[in-house]
């Protein structure tokens, strides 16, 4: 992964990694306002010599006071000071609890020493602190040396007195607000390059990239929820939903340069990745210009195409397939996407054997003479087989994967098994990617506007071909939605 890999990652999450930091923020906020306020009261003692006569007598006793003040220092916080005071106030708990509520500090060069009580209670620091005062000064002459008069060499006198806080010292509730965010936002950046490095699910071109070589040819971006894709196309051309359709087709046609590339069959490795929205939408882009294409609906175990196009779905491939209705009675026309479609058809009880007729050989075959494009959609091709038979019918094979559904083992999976087929896989194209930036070029899916523009074609004109030069007529610009669109189902393929 590169440096703009984790970048991404993190503008990807930063909802994740502001909310954490607000939560960690508020949280130690919320702590803070629990604790107890504490209040400290400092007393300071300076360490002198007994006696000092003469000049040297004062250089020498400074110069011995200064080697003991440190021991000194250590002696306020030891059980030898503590206890006097814990029997004397009464206060409840061990020296040792005590010791941890006493700071002792010896200020660098001198022989002044510090002793600072924190409590709950001002008036009770006040008197900790001067207790503690008094029972190290009486503490200090068992333990210091003596003189030649048998008298102790130093002796503690205090020179500030333990004073009463006016004001708590604590708890900090800044700091601990800080402290608090401060973890929210690491554990959001953690989530978020968490995210990024276990991630099994394919979110963007970039994890797809990461498994295969096999190229990504198209970026379907997601339309608005409970709409159809039907509906989509419909409302307006200029969306990024439609647009990014348009850009699938032209992708296609720039792959097919050098090579054949009119039939192409769609699959995609589990169920509800919407490879049948794509085949409809591809299939619309590659008839805006005037193109002749037809799509067939070779997923005879959960057709789904003539439901999304409003369309009659008991006429299609299992109806030529077993001679109930010939190729020409099985196709219909949509006039709103301005595709031939052949549908499912009623279930049959034995797709396996129908895919692989030789029926379903000629009715591709006719399809290929008939028109310029024949898009067909297939089932799962890690589901069922019928996926890897139908290949052997088309030019190439696209992949449909769900940003944010499919994982990168089901497009490893999925390629291996189509490669046994043989068949080129033209490329896979990402479905459903999420795009919210908008910009001069687009309009968001749900504003009417223009509506998808195509030339007018019956189902009838399926006999001959056109041209692929053919001027495109006039558009559905004027044509009437239907008032049932806004409540069309979001496709299921």
């Amino acid at each position: 992964m590169t440096l703009q890999d984790y970048v991404d990652s993190l503008r990807k999450h930063w909802l994740v990694i502001i909310a954490l930091t607000i939560l960690g923020a508020g949280a130690a906020f919320g702590y803070a306002r629990t604790l107890p306020p504490e209040y400290s009261s400092t007393a300071a003692v300076m360490v002198v010599p007994q006696r000092g006569d003469s000049t040297n007598e004062l250089v020498q006793g400074t110069s011995y006071v200064q080697s003991l003040v440190q021991t000194y220092a250590v002696l306020a916080s030891s059980p030898l000071v503590l206890s006097p005071v814990i029997d004397e106030l009464g206060l409840e708990g061990t020296p040792t609890q005590l010791a941890k509520r006493v700071s002792v500090v010896n200020t660098l060069n001198t022989v002044v020493i510090e002793i600072s009580v924190t409590d709950s209670s001002a008036e009770q620091a006040q008197r900790i602190a001067e207790a503690i005062t008094d029972s190290l000064i009486a503490a200090v002459p068992a333990v210091s040396p003596s003189d030649a008069d048998n008298q102790p060499a130093v002796r503690l006198e205090t020179i500030a007195p333990a004073r009463m806080p006016q004001a708590p010292i604590g708890p900090n509730t800044r700091l601990l607000t800080l402290i608090g965010a401060a973890i929210g936002l690491a554990l959001g950046v953690a989530y978020a390059l968490f995210r990024r490095v276990l991630g099994t699910r394919v979110t963007e071109r970039a994890d797809i990239s990461a498994v295969t070589d096999a190229p990504v040819i198209g970026e379907i971006v997601a339309w608005r929820r409970n709409y159809s894709i039907l509906s989509t196309m419909l409302r307006s051309r200029d969306s990024r939903s439609a647009e990014s359709f348009r850009g699938l087709a032209a992708n296609l046609k720039y792959v097919a340069v050098d090579r054949d590339l009119r039939v192409v069959m769609m699959t995609s490795s589990a169920p509800h990745e919407g490879k049948s929205s794509v085949s409809i939408g591809l299939a619309t882009a590659l008839a805006e210009p005037g193109h002749s294409v037809l799509l067939i609906d070779a997923d005879l175990r959960r057709s789904s195409i003539a439901t999304q196009l409003q369309l009659e779905g008991s006429v299609g491939v299992t109806s030529v397939l077993v001679g109930e209705a010939t190729f020409e009675e099985a196709v219909q026309h949509s006039e709103s996407m301005n595709i031939d479609i052949i549908a499912g058809g009623a279930p049959a009880p034995n797709p396996g054997q129908l895919i692989t007729s030789h029926r379903l050989r000629e009715l591709v075959e006719e399809a290929r003479e008939k028109y310029e494009y024949v898009i067909i959609d297939s089932a799962p091709a890690l589901v069922v087989s019928d996926a890897l038979l139908l290949a052997d019918l088309a030019d190439g094979v696209l992949v449909v994967a769900r940003s944010g559904r499919t994982r990168r083992k089901q497009v490893i999976n999925v390629l291996a098994t189509l490669k046994s087929t043989h068949k080129d896989v033209v490329g896979i194209v990402l479905n459903a990617v999420k795009r919210k930036e908008r910009g001069p070029y687009y309009v968001p899916d749900d504003t009417p506007g223009r509506r998808w523009s195509l030339p007018l074609r019956s189902a009838a004109d399926a006999a001959k071909k056109p041209s692929r030069d053919a001027p495109v007529s006039e558009t559905l610009d004027d044509a009437p939605v239907s008032e049932k669109l806004d409540d069309a189902p979001t496709s299921k393929s």
